[in-house]
């Protein structure tokens, strides 16, 4: 049996722990000549390459034996080198002065060599220490100190460079890039400072301390201070109203309320900043506002040069620089202050309701109830004593009393104007957006109908073809409703009033002759007539519902004519097509039967007699303004045009028997700013409805016309025609049959005469 062959690592390891010629002669033993010659190649080159790394190795830490050689060699080289500097610096300065470093130096002679060396070392040190020491203001917020820190070292560094000192300047070359860095920091402070004004949540004395810093270091008179404290709350409020900017109003992703919480938080900003304003530059009895009072304050003198051995020269830079700073820091006129916050408050209130990327974020909020609530809450921020009460202290000491309406205190004092601020930002956007709901919904209802298809699905049977026999045996639905009068008036209807079966008669043949599809239509529009007339009176339950009656309820009584004028026009354009299918009727090859085309024009006459005579809020919209309150319509109904009196609507409200009756909930109702604002509204009705009434009467007589013209064609045809068969006209006996048949037709003729002359 063969032995199995030992790997090459075994035999490696044997011959590294002394074995190998044992395993050697083993291999001899258990391997063939081969195997034996495979195992010497291999043995032999990883001996050549251990031999080829074990050079490079050496090679490589010589290398970096000889690199570090150097590199300590250097090293040394520059110790020694800072080692020499450091005891000549320590050497001079032991020079400077015989006393103990400690003490004060006291020269012999004030104009001495050594005496400037000394002054220019410490005004090089206040130098080096600046950039320090303004960091140290800007991490603690302190711009202001930071602002002087750097004003002073302007004055250090104006006189280092006196030709005096040019000399000993020279030998230190490094000194001249020192002011390089200490003036970078003119531009961080102005930044730090503006940046401090974007804080929304810092007392008011930390605004006076930014914007003070920014007044030093960018010298800036109070009127730029002014604006630039006005400009950084404008930003506030941009992004607070930027944040809804990329949002889709219109598919409602942003809620009404979330718009009416920006418009509150908008709201308060405008609020608090007119009130900081107040505080910082008005000036109101003796008491210097705190602007003024932080930019004017000096430090003590001690902060000032410290460690700066007579520091005249910049103590007199100093006080030029304090002089020109309470000169230019004049305490702002009242009146260029309210214009100011004016212009200011209307530029910020037109960013407000302006569009953001194309979009409006009132129109968010979709009807007129939601309107009224959000000026509800909008009104209720503006007159709420949290929102000011940073400013209450001030207004204290202002008038001497607690304050129960600071937003009036602050208007009177700072805008020096009594307009309210709901006028100044949002009643335009409010009324716009009411108009613009009312044109919607209005569009609506004119794209929702679709009359066209409506009228062409009107007694269209496929594969039927009705003739006049046919169409007179159809079973009438219509009753006897043309000629019943509504029993209204006859019964005093009151509230609770129970309907009687006359009434319940007429409303089922009423319903009977409109057909479902009538019916929808009418009430369709009644509908929307209805919610918007609601929903603008849900809009005027306001203090200004005087002045948006006057400029909306024309604006209603427009939009809806102009609406129902669009539906009888297609009324008027679908009439003239059945004039023109009835005129080509002989034609060859013509497709709807003449009794369909009348079946249409019966169609358009119900429905254009429903608007006129059956129509509840179209009149009501088109009527006085008055009648849009419930508690008044009751008392004017005698007004009203005859076509109203004719409608549904008088069967919804209590019309009184005489002046001295009252409803019995008339002492239940209460009064609005609503109804108030209603009932000094305009008396006359508006003169479109007159001339929708006429346009509606027109154009159902017309309707009418086309099927009594029909009618009476095929009667008359009849009538000939049975007329030539009668041989009775021949006859001497009396003419009996002819006489019957004349009645038929003088009969028909008369209904229709009748039927034409009701419309009428």
């Amino acid at each position: 049996m063969r032995v199995s062959t030992p790997s090459v690592t075994d035999e490696r390891a044997a011959t590294l722990s002394g074995g190998g010629y044992r395993d050697a002669e083993s291999l001899f033993r258990t391997k063939a000549i081969p195997e034996i010659r495979n195992v010497e190649s291999e043995t032999r080159q990883q001996i050549e390459e251990k031999k080829e790394e074990l050079r490079q190795l050496v090679g490589n830490r010589y290398r970096d034996l000889i690199d570090s050689a150097d590199s300590i060699v250097h090293m040394k080289s520059y110790c020694e080198s800072i080692s020499r500097n450091i005891a000549s610096i320590h050497t001079n300065i032991r020079s400077l002065s015989a006393s103990p470093l400690s003490e004060t130096p006291k020269f012999t002679s004030p104009n001495s060599t050594r005496g400037d060396s000394y002054g220019i070392a410490c005004r090089v040190k206040y130098l080096v220490d600046t950039p320090e020491n303004i960091w140290g203001c800007l991490d603690e917020f302190m711009f202001l100190e930071a602002a002087g820190r750097y004003t002073r070292a302007k004055h250090v560094q104006s006189k280092l460079m006196n030709r005096d000192y040019n000399k000993i300047l020279l030998n230190f070359p490094l000194l001249q890039h020192q002011w390089q860095i200490v003036e970078s920091f003119k531009a961080q402070i102005s930044q730090k400072s503006r940046e401090r004004l974007s804080d929304q949540v810092l007392e008011i004395g930390g605004y006076a301390d930014a914007l003070a810093a920014a007044a030093v270091i960018d010298e800036l008179e109070p009127d730029q201070v002014l604006c630039l404290f006005l400009d950084s709350r404008k930003s506030w409020i941009l992004q607070k109203i930027g944040g809804f900017g990329g949002v889709d109003v219109k598919n409602d992703i942003v809620s009404g309320e979330v718009v009416v919480f920006v418009f509150c938080e908008v709201l308060k900003i405008i609020q608090v900043s007119v009130g900081q304003v107040g505080e910082l530059f008005l000036q109101v009895l003796n008491d210097m506002p705190l602007f003024y009072k932080v930019i004017l304050s000096s430090p003590p003198a001690s902060q000032l040069f410290g460690g700066i051995p007579n520091p005249d020269e910049e103590v007199r830079l100093w006080k030029l620089f304090r002089e020109k700073l309470e000169s230019v820091n004049a305490a702002l006129d009242k009146e260029y202050i309210a214009r100011t916050c004016m212009s200011w408050l209307r530029d910020c209130g037109g960013q407000i309701v302006s569009k953001i990327n194309g979009k409006f974020l009132i129109d968010a909020i979709a009807t007129g109830g939601e309107l009224a609530v959000a000026e509800k809450m909008i009104r209720e921020t503006m007159d709420s004593k949290q929102v000011l009460e940073g400013s209450l202290e001030w207004l204290k000491s202002v008038f001497g009393s607690e304050i129960e309406l600071p937003w009036s205190r602050i208007r009177e004092l700072v805008l020096e104007d009594d307009s309210d601020l709901w006028d100044e930002i949002f009643e335009g956007a409010f009324v716009q957006r009411m108009k613009t709901i009312i044109i919607s919904r209005f569009e609506d209802l004119v794209r929702a109908l679709n009359l066209g298809e409506s009228i062409c699905a009107t007694g269209e049977t496929p594969g039927e073809q009705i003739d006049f026999q046919a169409y007179l045996n159809r079973p009438s639905t219509g009753g006897g409703v043309w000629f019943i009068e509504p029993n209204t008036k006859k019964s005093g209807l009151g509230l609770g009033h129970k309907a009687s079966p006359e009434e319940n008669d007429f409303h089922s043949c009423l319903s009977a002759y409109f057909a479902p599809e009538v019916s929808r239509i009418r009430d369709a529009v009644d509908s929307c007539c209805q919610s918007v007339l609601e929903d603008l009176l849900s809009f005027l339950e306001s203090p200004k519902a005087a002045l948006r009656i006057k400029d909306l309820a024309p604006f209603l009584q427009d939009k809806c004519y102009e609406s129902i004028s669009t539906i009888l026009t297609e009324l008027k354009r679908e009439l003239d097509s059945l004039y023109a299918a009835m005129g080509n009727a002989n034609n060859v090859g013509q497709r709807v039967p003449p009794a369909i085309v009348v079946e249409k024009s019966l169609y358009i006459g119900r429905l254009l007699f429903a608007f006129q005579n059956h129509s509840k809020h179209i009149p009501v919209i088109l009527g006085s303004p008055r009648f849009w309150a419930k508690d008044t319509m009751a008392a004017v109904f005698d007004k009203l045009p005859s076509v109203l009196r004719q409608s549904r609507f008088a069967n919804d409200y209590p019309i009184p028997d005489s002046p001295g009756r009252q409803s019995p909930t008339s002492s239940k109702r209460q009064s609005s700013s609503a109804t108030a604002a209603l009932r000094g509204a305009n008396e006359s009705a508006s003169p479109k409805l007159e001339e929708l009434g006429r346009i509606m009467k027109d154009l159902c007589i017309r309707a009418h016309n086309l099927w009594i013209s029909w009618l009476s064609d095929e009667l008359s045809a009849i009538l000939a025609r049975d007329l030539g068969k009668d041989d009775g006209l021949s006859a001497t006996t009396p003419l009996r049959v002819c006489v019957v048949c004349f009645t038929i037709y003088l009969s028909l003729l008369i209904f229709c005469l009748k039927y034409s002359l009701y419309l009428c």
